[in-house]
């Protein structure tokens, strides 16, 4: 008696059968490693830096510019503030401080005209505390070409 239905499951499940058959060996070798965690990051930026100061290209650039890894809970204290370039021009807003697999810390922004999220290596940003905004040694046209997520620019 034929009830029309596959023998062996519909095809779906097959092909996760296959998967999981195929995948065997590999989560196999990664079990029998021991975990290590990643390798930590290094700090990426120097606070008395002439060389960022003189990649901006603004009228008058701020004294006491702080890396962003300086500040405390960065992620929660400079979340949503404002970003400008290397003109002065507002290109974005700050969202959060990340290390990324060969140890990069980057920062993840959100452009503003565009409405993208990027990620740009956090020697490209400093804190600037007296005015309460984030300035980028890159120009908007420069950020722009970022593209979104990794790889990062």
């Amino acid at each position: 008696m034929a009830t029309g239905k596959p023998v062996l499951g519909s095809p779906a499940r097959l092909m996760l059968l296959a998967a999981m058959i195929a995948a065997t060996p590999l989560l196999e070798r990664c079990a029998a490693v021991p975990y290590e965690p990643p390798v930590a990051a290094t700090v990426q930026c120097e606070r008395d830096d002439g060389a960022f100061a003189q990649r901006l290209v603004m009228p008058n650039v701020p004294p006491g510019l702080m890396c962003l890894e300086e500040v405390d809970g960065v992620n929660n204290a400079l979340f949503n503030r404002v970003i400008f370039d290397a003109a002065g021009y507002k290109v974005g807003h700050f969202r959060r401080i990340e290390t990324k697999v060969p140890g990069d810390v980057v920062a993840v922004v959100r452009l503003s005209p565009s409405l993208r999220t990027i990620s740009m290596l956090t020697d490209h940003l400093r804190f600037d505390p007296t005015r309460g905004v984030i300035i980028a040694d890159l120009t908007n046209r420069e950020i722009d070409l970022i593209p979104p997520g990794f790889p990062y620019g």
